[in-house]
């Protein structure tokens, strides 16, 4: 579904407070949109959104002063898929997206667990570009539901 031009695209700051403004961006668009999706489904994705644009600004560039990442959204009937594009690696701390095979492996770590989330809520349905482009990652999730 993620092949088309998206239903939504938005540019957002590097800045912890993005995170909010793209779950609202998200849920609004869900609800607003064409289709009538299940709550449960707009709860979902909007968690794999804070998930992912968290990444975003953490692990990439996006994080850096000056930087921004992009969300992409598609709708479909009982499926939607979003898709993050951040700036790519930090000079400093170069970094690939991974996803942990088991989100409760270790409840001490801080970190490492954010896409295991996201894999554990689309039921795997997710990836991110392989290998990275050097200017800048893409992480996508998609969700599935019957509609309401």
């Amino acid at each position: 579904m993620c092949r088309h031009e998206a239903d939504h695209q938005l540019t957002f700051a590097g800045r912890p407070a993005s995170v909010g403004v793209l779950r609202d961006w998200v849920a609004r668009h869900i609800r607003l949109g064409r289709h009538d999706y299940p709550g449960t489904l707009t709860d979902d994705l909007v968690i794999c959104a804070s998930e992912m644009g968290t990444n975003a600004i953490r692990h990439s560039r996006s994080g850096l002063p000056g930087g921004v990442f992009t969300a992409s959204l598609w709708q479909g009937p009982g499926c939607v898929c979003l898709e993050i594009r951040d700036m790519g690696p930090r000079p400093d701390t170069p970094s690939v997206p991974h996803i942990s095979d088991s989100i409760s492996a270790d409840f001490a770590r801080e970190s490492g667990r954010g896409l295991g989330f996201v894999a554990a809520l689309c039921d795997g349905r997710c990836g991110f570009t392989v290998p990275p482009h050097p200017r800048g990652h893409t992480v996508w999730c998609e969700l599935r539901a019957p509609l309401a």
